[in-house]
């Protein structure tokens, strides 16, 4: 009977956590903030193929490596420090110096980082930007330029 306690409390929890990340990520997307740093400029560069179409693998596999640029000691999470950078070196190479400079606030930490550890490990990072691209492609497994520029401009 306490082992299937601990489990259903432990499912509890992870289904919590889950729900937390995708409400965090919807709020980003219904306030206007952070899904507009999702320029056309930013669709060219998660597009890997040129097609003008952004699958969900794309936008996955980029902010992967956005995360991968973002954990410099490569310990498979990032802390307050990797997170804000250093003076002077907080662009991400691969990113808009707009979608770094916002990317990289404490407040958009504090959202990812779901289990509250002052840590985002990739699999928050992740969760949070699949949140991201299910509510810009409404649940399909594509976003179009117009229905890019729709999504991230209210209109």
């Amino acid at each position: 009977m306490a082992i299937q306690f601990k489990q259903t409390a432990i499912a509890i929890g992870v289904a919590l956590a889950a729900f937390s990340t995708v409400a965090s990520a919807d709020a980003m997307i219904g306030s206007g903030g952070y899904s507009k740093l999702h320029t056309m400029e930013m669709m060219k560069m998660i597009d890997a193929d040129g097609n003008h179409m952004v699958t969900k693998d794309e936008f996955m596999n980029y902010y992967g490596e956005i995360f991968d640029a973002l954990d410099t000691d490569k310990d498979g999470s990032i802390d307050a420090k990797e997170w804000v950078g250093t003076k002077g070196d907080n662009k991400i190479s691969i990113a808009t110096g707009g979608y770094s400079s916002q990317l990289r606030t404490m407040k958009m930490m504090k959202a990812m980082d779901t289990n509250g550890d002052h840590k985002v490990t990739k699999d928050e990072f992740i969760k949070f930007h699949e949140a991201i691209f299910n509510t810009m492609s409404k649940g399909g497994t594509e976003v179009d330029g117009k229905g890019w520029l729709a999504r991230t401009t209210g209109n």
